[in-house]
């Protein structure tokens, strides 16, 4: 064409006159106006017009927005310019015509743009069908594809990457790779792919027209079959969203390390530039008219099915197909509805997440893109799209939403365990002044003790699964701890089951908890016992356990650090957990037994004080074989110190002593100032800091001052006690609150010279501290 084109670009009908008598179809299409403006007599014909008349009032308007962006494309290379060409496939009456066309950029009427086309060359369909379809998936691909020189020339790319990217715009020495990459080395080690035939696989930071994006990106070694040149051929997908996450995930949860690596897949080589990029991506090309599937390479590769895996029935709607048979079944009924939905609004893409069995026999999750191409009639036609693999993401997404889960839970447990147990104090304490009062309900009264006592266990409990409670680690022997118990737990179990302990030699010692200890390993064993309604062994064992590497614990969803540690082991020979229960066992609140039987916080509470330990759990099960749970404790650097004798539990009474009471709960403060006045101690009383300040310094100094951490007007009564302590040394203090403190929390307390105590308090447990505090024993 280029030895027959005017000499200037601008034309018009007449100018064009000489084109009329050849055999070769030729035509100017008007790209800003998008329709045809003059054709020969061969282009009438190859458009399967009757006049060019009827040809020039064509509605091409039908046309997708590929078409639109290639023309365009055309376009941008401006007058002047030589000519494109390029493969293309037509659709004169709606019957496919694949040709190689050559475009020259002209200006026509008024400056108006548009390009003269002629037909170069015929291509037959038939012979190389797929290589067709892949051609057009390609263009139609979300994903951006571009071809590049060993020296960084861009060849070609597809209108994804020309929207992210824009027209060509070289960079120094015209290697526009360097000027799309934020990091100009790892330009130099794309284009070396041409050369080293090496592949590479890397998220980098890139300049779009839109800003600084981050992109996965593929490079891989091809030739350009123009030149037959090695050339380097680039894949990118857009994982902005994907990173931001993955940063957040770091940020969110010291656990939650870097679960996404720098992603590999081995391509084969083509000579095709365009067939070689499309291997990058699972494509599918779906023929609605012939009822044809086509599925790439990649697309097989993804659902690990064989090369030669036949696609005749994949979509079909019976319950053969082989979408019914590796689709999970939650996800079936969305997906068809969504299939349905594409089907009849093609305008529409189509999008949408779900799970794929692959042939390994795993499930793994899939986010499926495509769009419709319709025919004159309105409706599709084809469908094409892209299958990509977003399983590292769904994990991602469901740890996050775990660790929000957990943190919520946690909050909501401090709140509840500081309400909570000003209430349970109110009620423990007046249970206590009731029965100084009255001893004749004595029985009475020891109902409510008790069930004030079992709401703080609950409370702990509660806390214990958010690693919030407050624990008082020390070095502990387990091996005389469990041996101790075992009398214990064969009382508590019943004759009908057998208990057998088995302590490994040379044991370590373990830096824990000693109270909460003892209360794991008795629940476990409570649990293994109504596993077990018939009868049976019970084993309980201890052994030193080293881990190298991170260990994945079943049933609590995390990791094991390197480390040392003992594990004691609970296993018992009852009915079992199926897979559903096991997955759900360590959820606060479920629980197997009947209402009232049980609050379904015990699992979740031992779970959660090894954690909060430092160590972890685990739980193995299997109907009809019976259930282990592991506690993996950190061992201790330090020796055990020999045991002492428990605080006695007796009452200690005062001397008279003058305490203030610095409490904002009303009910809380009435309810302590009878049993300090029980215990003959003389008693003044405020609801906030200034106000105790006011009172004391009007005199008489009280010994000692009992006061609540949590305070209203932004002062808390630790730092109301300094602040005392600072004109008023001689003033003893013991704090106290219904929140837990962490154990960091409790040592500043203690080497200030504080006591504290967590509500709730008995009146002996509250006499002792009161005792120790004046008597100068922190």
């Amino acid at each position: 064409m280029t030895s027959r084109h005017p000499a200037s670009h601008f034309a018009t009908r007449d100018s064009l006159g000489h084109f009329e008598q050849l055999a070769t179809p030729i035509w100017v299409f008007d790209v800003d106006n998008h329709r045809m403006w003059w054709a020969n007599a061969a282009g009438v014909m190859f458009w399967e017009a009757s006049s060019l008349e009827n040809l020039l009032c064509r509605d091409f308007s039908t046309d997708s927005d590929i078409v639109r962006t290639r023309l365009h494309q055309v376009v941008r290379n401006g007058p002047g310019q030589k000519g494109i060409q390029d493969t293309w496939t037509l659709y004169p009456n709606d019957e496919p015509k694949n040709v190689i066309l050559s475009f020259l950029p002209i200006t026509i009427n008024q400056g108006a743009n548009a390009v003269l086309i002629e037909v170069k060359q015929f291509v037959d369909s038939t012979v190389d069908a797929d290589s067709l379809r892949i051609l057009e998936a390609t263009r139609a691909s979300a994903l951006m594809v571009s071809t590049f020189s060993a020296e960084g020339q861009l060849l070609a790319q597809n209108p994804a990457a020309l929207a992210c990217y824009g027209p060509p715009r070289p960079g120094i020495n015209g290697n526009e790779m360097a000027s799309r990459l934020k990091d100009p080395d790892v330009a130099v080690q794309l284009l070396e792919t041409a050369n080293s035939g090496k592949s590479l696989d890397l998220e980098q930071l890139v300049w779009t027209q839109d800003g600084a994006r981050v992109h996965r990106i593929q490079a891989r070694r091809g030739r350009d079959p123009i030149t037959g040149a090695f050339a380097t051929i680039v894949s990118e997908e857009d994982v902005t969203k994907q990173n931001a996450l993955r940063l957040q995930m770091q940020a969110l949860n010291a656990q939650l390390e870097r679960k996404i690596e720098d992603r590999t897949r081995r391509l084969d080589a083509s000579e095709e530039r365009y067939a070689l990029a499309t291997q990058c991506a699972a494509v599918w090309d779906w023929d609605l008219v012939q009822g044809h599937l086509y599925l790439s390479p990649s697309f097989l590769e993804a659902l690990e099915l064989p090369p030669d895996f036949e696609t005749d029935n994949f979509l079909d709607n019976s319950t053969d197909s082989t979408v019914s048979k590796i689709l999970h079944s939650e996800d079936a009924a969305s997906f068809q509805a969504e299939v349905t939905r594409h089907l009849k609004e093609p305008e529409v893409p189509f999008s949408h997440e779900h799970r794929l069995k692959t042939g390994s026999g795993d499930y793994r999750w899939f986010h499926a893109q495509g769009k419709a191409i319709v025919g004159a009639d309105g409706r599709a036609t084809r469908s094409v799209g892209i299958l990509t693999d977003i399983t590292e993401r769904k994990e991602l997404e469901a740890s996050l939403l775990a660790a929000h889960r957990a943190d919520a839970i946690g909050q909501i447990s401090a709140g509840i365990a500081h309400d909570f147990n000003n209430l349970l104090t109110v009620i423990l304490g007046n249970a206590e002044l009731l029965d100084m009062s009255d001893p004749a309900n004595s029985e009475l009264v020891a109902a409510i003790k008790n069930a004030a006592l079992r709401g703080a266990d609950l409370t702990r409990h509660l806390l214990a699964y958010s690693r919030k409670q407050t624990l008082r680690p020390g070095p502990v022997d387990l091996s005389r701890l469990v041996t101790s118990m075992s009398k214990t737990l064969l009382h508590n179990l019943g004759e009908a089951i057998e208990v057998e302990t088995s302590i490994a030699g040379g044991l370590w010692s373990i830096y824990a908890d000693a109270t909460q200890v003892e209360s794991a390993v008795l629940h476990l064993a409570c649990n293994a016992r109504d596993a077990m309604p018939l009868g049976g062994k019970l084993d309980i064992s201890c052994q030193n356990h080293q881990v190298i590497e991170a260990q994945l614990l079943p049933g609590a969803g995390h990791n094991l650090k390197p480390g040392e540690y003992v594990k004691i082991q609970i296993r018992d020979s009852g009915e079992g957990m199926t897979p559903a229960t096991l997955n759900r066992a360590c959820e606060p609140f479920f629980t197997t037994r009947k209402i009232g039987q049980g609050s379904g916080l015990g699992l979740s509470m031992v779970f959660g004080f090894a954690q909060q330990s430092g160590g972890g759990a685990a739980l193995y099960s299997q109907p009809g074989v019976g259930t282990s749970a592991c506690l993996f404790l950190p061992r201790s650097v330090l020796q055990p110190k020999a045991s002492t004798e428990p605080m006695h539990a007796a009452s200690i009474c005062g001397n008279g002593e003058s305490i203030h009471l610095l409490e904002d709960d009303r009910a809380v403060q009435s309810t302590l100032r009878g049993i300090l006045e029980s215990l003959n101690y003389r008693v003044t009383q405020s609801s906030d800091a200034a106000t105790a300040m006011h009172i004391i310094s009007q005199g008489p100094l009280p010994a000692l001052i009992l006061a609540d951490v949590v305070l209203p007007g932004g002062e808390s009564g630790v730092e109301f006690v300094e602040r005392l302590r600072g004109h008023y040394p001689q003033i003893k203090a013991v704090l106290m609150s219904g929140y837990t403190q962490e154990e960091a929390t409790l040592n500043a307390l203690t080497g200030h010279g504080h006591i504290f105590l967590q509500k709730p308090m008995n009146k002996a447990r509250l006499s002792q501290m009161l005792h120790a505090a004046l008597q100068g024993k922190t």
